[in-house]
């Protein structure tokens, strides 16, 4: 019997489901990439607040006969506007919101740019806790958890059965769903889900509607790498290909197992527990490393070490036709 795993962020309470056994996954990995990158937003969203709103909601409204179900519209704008605030802690709610009306779409444009930015931030893999985790691995990092996300998840010292609590109760990452046509809420509400597909055919409002993780992340020019970076450690790895990344992720995160025969990398013991396992983690591009930091700083560069892993790995399992490290 071989150890199962599956790549999961701590903080966010997200994983990627099963991976399966090293072999059914390492060498074809599972991309979590976009969300490992802090979030860029795009120009297009990053709407001016309009000017003279109250002047404006006077004019456009004193041309409305208000029924009983246009009451909303009556509000000052700046109670609208504190509404919005308000719903803004949830993007879905605050969009459903502004799409009632153009009017309401036009007042909310601020609100709904700080809302997404907001969504992201708090949805995105960056900086979190992450950890590739067996079902045999009993042991977890030292201090990786607080005694309350302990007890929050059950766990104990005797019996850290991290893998089987995060197979049941976190969420599933989709790297190809739509943030939110992919939501639960709209999935399950089919009313919902017809009037968003609906304003979803506006282009104005499609960048609102159906993005992806994609869509907020930094592309790759040539000769640029990607950086995967300890945040606590400060060491970094730099390969160009993405599915290289993945592969360090996962011998650098991957947990310890008090089965040696079932590790991950069984029969390489020097594998057996990934040194960056529980640590906060993001990914970035070189080029953005170097504008935050210069040139080099105080970054360690463990690329060399990681690839003399990779290869050694790729030799052991008979991969080596299948690491491309170009």
């Amino acid at each position: 019997m071989r150890q199962h795993w599956q790549l999961i962020s701590i903080d966010n309470q997200r994983t990627t489901g099963p991976l399966g056994q090293l072999d059914e996954f390492f060498w074809n990995p599972t991309s979590v990439m976009p969300q490992l990158q802090a979030p860029v937003v795009p120009s297009i969203y990053k709407l001016n607040t309009t000017t003279n709103l109250e002047d404006r909601g006077k004019a456009e409204r004193t041309a409305l006969e208000l029924q009983p179900s246009m009451l909303l519209l009556a509000l000052p704008v700046e109670l609208l506007l504190i509404i919005a605030e308000d719903l803004g802690k949830d993007y879905l709610d605050l969009l459903c919101f502004s799409l009632t009306c153009t009017f309401l779409w036009e007042i909310t444009g601020q609100s709904r740019y700080h809302s997404l930015c907001c969504k992201l931030e708090n949805e995105s893999w960056a900086r979190s806790r992450i950890l590739l985790v067996g079902d045999f691995a009993v042991t977890l990092p030292k201090s990786m958890l607080t005694d309350i996300e302990t007890d929050e998840l059950g766990l104990d010292e005797s019996n850290n059965a991290l893998y089987r609590v995060a197979l049941d109760s976190f969420q599933v990452f989709g790297s190809t769903d739509s943030l939110i046509m992919g939501h639960p809420r709209v999935q399950t509400n089919s009313n919902l889900r017809r009037e968003l597909l609906d304003a979803n055919h506006n282009t104005q409002l499609k960048p609102w509607i159906s993005f992806h993780w994609k869509d907020f992340t930094p592309i790759q020019e040539h000769g640029d790498h990607w950086m995967l970076r300890n945040l606590l450690q400060r060491e970094y790895v730099s390969l160009a290909r993405p599915d290289n990344i993945m592969q360090a992720l996962y011998t650098l995160t991957a947990t310890r197992t008090t089965h040696s025969n079932l590790s991950m990398f069984a029969g390489l013991d020097w594998l057996a527990e990934g040194p960056w396992a529980g640590d906060r983690i993001d990914l970035t591009l070189v080029s953005i490393h170097r504008q935050e930091h210069g040139d080099g700083g105080d970054w360690k560069d463990i690329t060399p070490d990681v690839i003399q892993d990779l290869e050694a790995l790729a030799i052991y399992t008979g991969h080596e036709g299948e690491l491309y490290l170009g």
